[in-house]
């Protein structure tokens, strides 16, 4: 049963210039006396990837045409992958075929009278001659099926190569450029690993290239290896803790690379946390794919004959003489962008406030950036602007609002007798306090002339369509972005009992003490409640939430080879204590496990911080920094929690990565982990763990142009080192 793979380039890597592999015989003598699989895994066709197996008597799976296809002989898996077979093996295609690559190929070089040739421009001589091959080899390579090599006539033209990524399409570079769909050589080395550790348990893999195309792959593998060119140079734009560069090149370095790796004592000390971080990067990614705002809104919004329809409600648009979008929220520039893809010009007006960052390139809806999660003047300032839209809009007007997490923020209008330093005061206060979502909005919706319903009221009598990405627990109307279109539960006693918990009262500015006792008392006009006129010309309708992420992360996690579940969507409560109840449930589960299972616990929701120290962080930063101190030196188990927004708390990280051996190396590196949480400086911790031991625990992605609450993933592995 092996416990290691390798999976190689050929060109450059195991072949040298003239396409012999003499050098590396002592290595495939080795892995092959130690049933150790080779996958060749280059961006040559299949026919030629054949042709070299034959010659090293590899009977092995192999990646072809740059991770485009997955060939995997018949019965060589116990249980088999799912794809298609085709002459003797079982295929899985991650690529777009090659028809169609060359059509958009084609139709890119026309536009832009590019001087460029693909192989399929050439006859077998031209590619003999430009490639070295023989001529039957040659014949071998023109036999694409998922990408087209291709060569310019001079220098490369930046044009056309931004060209092909404008168009939906990708470009790579090895010895001949290379254009391609979604796919790479990383997603296929992922997925061919997730199969052999299915089939046998727990093993590490050793990745070997040389060039800008063998980037993914170097990131997929447990141990990287960069091959030195004949030139004495190496590919500067791969370099990354923990890559081994050889010192000879092609097939000499590669053997004395993978002798090196093999005789090493056990490659699995170095390879757990590498493995986990692979698929929870992979599970995460997955999550985040699914709850994209653009995708979101074009799935459940539809246009047919000149009518929109969604969630089962649909609208004639010949029957409105203006159609208004608005809205805020972290992804409501995406969801924004889909709907100008929608409606185009039948957009007449429109505004979103964004959080700062996380804009898109509108054309017809203008946007605005402020700050969150304390709003700012730029939110206030918006909020008034959305509110001259909404005033001039008639029962002749369909208003869709575009809504998300984020909003309650960056859509910011107080009541009539407050200021914007007395919302962001209140905010900042209830906030460091540790208030749920839910309990801020109560307060804010109450000193707000936007939130509660009051939107859809400023709005009638126009016709309002509410498309909502949900970030909060349950999906509640009235709790997204503080419910500007949906009736109104809480009242202002409800919103004084807030107050009163986190003992705010004497605090809080006297203007919104004053206004929340007036509002008690009657004086102030309460938010709006079932049964308003204006409800009646309001569809509120959710998009995408966290049960979508959930559902696409377990898809994905299964894919992995992890036996998965979802324990809750409802993830809430203090950030430590949360991980406290995670630790635990991991505990449990790797106990009743048995050598070589894999599991994956799945976590959604929202936890909070009570702020007791003076340093930096975000939610799920401190959850993983308590989740590390948890399970300090156990192995086999990992953790990522992140926010599916790309940004936790007041920072630049999305979250973090933790496993049992993070406590132990910052403590080698002169970093006390309890000292960091306790002064809620999670964030520092990452970074100085990061800068100081070479780790990847810092999880950050940039804004990811959504917001559906936060993700934990758990992975548990019997057996692990």
């Amino acid at each position: 049963m092996p416990d290691t793979l390798i999976i190689s380039d050929l060109d450059g890597t195991l072949l040298d210039r003239d396409y012999s592999c003499v050098a590396a015989a002592p290595a495939l003598d080795l892995i092959r006396e130690r049933g150790i699989p080779l996958v060749l895994c280059s961006s040559k066709t299949r026919a030629e990837v054949e042709y070299h197996r034959r010659q090293l008597h590899n009977t092995h799976p192999f990646i072809t045409e740059n991770g485009a296809g997955i060939y995997i002989p018949h019965d060589y898996f116990r249980t088999p992958p799912d794809g298609e077979a085709v002459n003797g093996y079982m295929r899985i295609r991650l690529g777009m075929t090659i028809v169609e690559i060359r059509e958009r190929f084609v139709h890119l070089r026309e536009r832009l009278a590019a001087k460029v040739r693909g192989f399929a421009d050439m006859t077998d001589d031209e590619v003999a001659t430009l490639t070295s091959l023989p001529r039957n080899e040659a014949a071998l390579a023109k036999q694409r099926e998922y990408d087209e090599a291709f060569v310019f006539d001079g220098p490369p033209d930046e044009d056309f190569l931004q060209a092909i990524e404008k168009d939906g399409l990708h470009w790579t570079r090895g010895e001949f450029f290379h254009i391609t769909g979604d796919h790479d050589k990383g997603r296929a080395a992922i997925l061919l690993e997730a199969l052999y550790r299915r089939e046998y348990g727990p093993l590490c893999s050793i990745g070997l290239g040389d060039s800008l195309n063998d980037l993914p792959l170097l990131r997929a593998v447990d141990h990287a290896v960069l091959m030195r060119h004949e030139d004495g140079s190496y590919e500067s734009r791969i370099d990354f803790p923990g890559l081994l560069k050889t010192q000879h090149p092609a097939a000499r370095g590669w053997n004395d690379a993978v002798l090196h790796l093999l005789e090493k004592a056990p490659l699995h000390e170095a390879t757990e946390r590498k493995n986990a971080a692979a698929s929870l990067a992979e599970i995460y990614d997955a999550a985040l794919a699914a709850v994209d705002p653009y995708r979101a809104l074009q799935e459940a919004v539809h246009l047919e004959d000149g009518r929109l329809r969604v969630a089962g409600a649909v609208y004639d648009l010949a029957a409105y003489e203006r159609v208004v979008a608005v809205g805020a929220g972290k992804a409501s520039a995406r969801m924004a962008l889909a709907l100008e893809a929608l409606l185009g010009e039948r957009i007449c007006a429109g505004l979103v406030i964004v959080k700062q960052g996380h804009t898109a390139p509108l054309q017809r809806i203008e946007q605005i950036e402020a700050a969150h999660p304390v709003p700012d003047a730029a939110g206030a300032a918006g909020a008034q602007r959305v509110l001259q839209l909404l005033r001039a809009a008639d029962e002749r007007t369909l208003l869709i609002c575009l809504l998300s997490g984020g909003a309650s923020a960056l859509l910011v209008a107080p009541a009539a007798n407050l200021t914007l330093q007395d919302k962001q005061q209140v905010t900042g206060l209830l906030l460091m306090a540790g208030a749920s979502i839910g309990e801020l909005n109560a307060v804010r919706k109450h000193l707000s002339a936007v939130k509660g319903g009051r939107l859809a009221q400023a709005a009638f009598p126009a016709q309002v369509l509410t498309l909502l990405l949900s970030d909060v627990i349950g999906d509640r109307l009235d709790v997204i972005a503080s419910g500007p279109t949906a009736p109104d539960e809480s009242t202002f006693a409800d919103a004084w009992a807030v107050i009163e918990k986190y003992a705010l009262q004497e605090i809080i500015p006297a203007r919104v003490r004053d206004h929340l006792r007036r509002g008690m008392d009657g004086h102030e006009i309460e938010t709006v409640k079932s049964g308003d006129p204006c409800l009646q010309r309001t569809h509120n309708v959710i998009i995408g939430g966290i049960g979508q992420a959930l559902a696409a992360a377990e898809t994905e996690a299964r894919r992995l080879g992890f036996a998965t579940e979802i324990v809750t969507a409802a993830l809430q409560g203090e950030a430590a204590t949360a991980a406290h109840r995670l630790a635990q449930e991991a505990r449990a589960k790797l106990a009743g496990m048995r050598a070589g299972e894999r599991h994956c616990l799945l976590y959604g929701g929202e936890t909070t911080v009570t702020v007791r120290g003076s340093g930096k962080g975000g939610r799920n930063q401190e959850l993983a920094l308590a989740f590390a101190l948890e399970i300090e030196g156990m192995a086999g188990i990992s953790l990522l929690s992140a926010g599916t927004d790309g940004n936790d708390g007041p920072t630049d990280a999305a979250g973090a990565l933790v496993n049992g051996k993070t406590v132990r190396l910052a403590r080698r590196h002169g970093i006390e982990p309890v000292d960091y949480l306790e002064d809620n400086d999670s964030y520092t911790f990452f970074q100085r763990l990061d800068e100081l031991s070479g780790s990847r625990c810092h999880l950050k992605t940039g804004p990811s142009g959504s917001n559906v609450m936060d993700i934990q993933i758990v992975l548990c592995t019997r057996g692990a080192i």
